[in-house]
């Protein structure tokens, strides 16, 4: 990866850059700051070409985001293009790199810690999809397959089969295979699998209209200010046009569980009724005037949703051996499938509890 120090001499910053700094840990990306002689700063970014195959598109799709909420008087960080007029910068080594507008005064946060917090966050997912409601362009598919639970069932079944494969092998020697171990969770998986494709198709179909989703709704991709009030999303590279449900129930799978989604104690793993209520509240004071009725209608199942969606990869990856996620520790994969599950479990046994909830704000909006 190129120096920092010369990668940000590469974008059209107009004031006199001080210093470069690392910036947070980089789980995806690598994220700097830079630090000019006025007081506007920047960010500068190095992409993770390995998670996102096609940075120039994805780039393409945050500035045609980023343009229309400026456009429509929102707030929100804005490109620096490179001096060849691109937004990005490929450097020698063939990493792209991309610079944008620090907003000062705001903060972000890792979890909601309170109900408040929850409430927050709702009003940031709702806002940011308010904000594109009435976008009328193109976006890029920039992660096929996404959300789409018929790829992710041919994916299950070739790591089934590989699973399989070994299990044999595992079986001439009298060892325990995978997949002995996660017989009942397959089951799991299966029972569920119309039900599941069911709602796809209502994506794929178009009843569920396609719109702008961020596609990344945990916490700290909001911005607030020192009175905890949202003032805009950050982190904009999944951006694309799908079911904005699934930027709800994403949320809903994060905000509203009190614990990490790899909370080993399953007793203890819940959907919070009240966390619901709270996100809901803040997200549809927000979104509620744009959503038709087949999305009103589908907005609780969503969470089942995503929630089965990332329970059924977390199995996948435990039987493909830890192939994508970072783990902490052998069977980590295979204790957030379990807990993905009991949340699952636990958002079904309310479904109609978390419906009633949404009607009682619908009539009150």
């Amino acid at each position: 990866m190129g120096d920092a120090q010369l990668i940000v001499t590469h974008f059209c910053i107009p004031e006199h850059v001080m210093c470069v700094a690392a910036l947070g840990e980089g789980f995806i990306n690598k994220t700097f700051l830079v630090k000019t002689s006025a007081r506007q700063q920047y960010i500068l970014q190095c992409k993770n070409r390995s998670v996102f195959p096609n940075i120039p598109a994805m780039m393409e799709n945050i500035s045609k985001v980023t343009h229309h909420i400026l456009s429509e008087g929102g707030n929100t960080f804005r490109l620096v293009a490179a001096k060849d007029g691109k937004w990005y910068h490929k450097d020698t080594d063939g990493e792209y790199w991309a610079c944008f507008t620090y907003i000062p005064d705001t903060y972000t946060f890792e979890h909601a810690v309170d109900i408040d917090l929850v409430r927050a966050g709702g009003q940031g997912v709702g806002l940011f999809n308010s904000q594109m409601a009435g976008f009328t362009g193109f976006l890029e598919d920039t992660l096929p397959g996404f959300h789409n639970i018929s790829y992710r069932f041919e994916q299950f079944a070739g790591s089934l089969k590989r699973a399989q494969s070994r299990s044999s092998d595992a079986n001439e020697s009298n060892g325990i295979s995978h997949l002995e171990e996660v017989s009942s969770l397959v089951e799991e998986v299966y029972s569920r699998k119309e039900q599941m494709e069911a709602f796809w198709e209502l994506v794929r179909s178009g009843t569920l209209p396609r719109r702008v989703s961020h596609n990344d709704t945990k916490l700290s991709n909001f911005l607030f200010d020192k009175d905890r009030q949202v003032v805009c999303a950050i982190d904009l590279d999944t951006v694309m046009q799908t079911t904005v449900l699934f930027d709800f129930g994403d949320a809903i799978r994060s905000y509203a569980n009190p614990f990490p989604e790899d909370h080993p104690l399953l007793q203890e793993v819940k959907m919070d009724l009240e966390r619901f209520s709270a996100f809901s509240q803040g997200y549809l004071c927000k979104a509620a005037w744009f959503l038709n009725k087949e999305e009103k209608t589908h907005l609780a199942f969503s969470a089942l949703y995503i929630t089965y969606e990332q329970y059924l990869r977390f199995l996948m990856d435990y039987m493909d051996g830890d192939t994508y996620y970072r783990t902490r520790y052998p069977g980590h994969n295979l204790v957030r499938a379990r807990s993905q599950l009991a949340l699952l479990k636990s958002m079904e046994a309310q479904l109609p509890a978390m419906q009633h909830v949404l009607s009682e704000i619908f009539n009150t909006l």
